[in-house]
């Protein structure tokens, strides 16, 4: 990693779990965290064209990602309502794992 010639990126949903050594290659570590109701309201008119719902004031977990996938979803879908969409995106946060760290590299039997 560190003699690549050009820029290199990783990403993880598991950036404590990384060896020390590891983590030390990395010149930038960035973390994202959830949007807060602004960033939700700038979001929601860039990826649908119309004004976020209040109701997603109280979304605490709404991310990018989750935005780029319901309008994916929205397009194929036909979806175009305000509430409609707030309920996709609702959705969207529901289904992620509260947390809950899964064991990863190399585990005895």
């Amino acid at each position: 990693m560190e003699r690549h010639p050009l820029p290199f990126a990783c990403t993880t949903n598991l950036a404590d779990s990384l060896d020390p050594a590891t983590a030390r290659r990395f010149l930038f570590k960035v973390c994202f965290l959830p949007m807060a109701w602004a960033q939700i309201q700038l979001a929601f008119r860039r990826f649908f064209g119309i004004e976020a719902p209040a109701l997603l004031a109280r979304e605490e977990r709404l991310t990018a990602g989750d935005f780029a996938v319901v309008a994916g979803r929205a397009a194929v879908l036909g979806l175009a309502d305000p509430d409609a969409l707030a309920g996709e995106l609702m959705a969207e946060v529901a289904a992620k794992p509260e947390g809950k760290a899964r064991p990863i590299g190399f585990r005895t039997a």
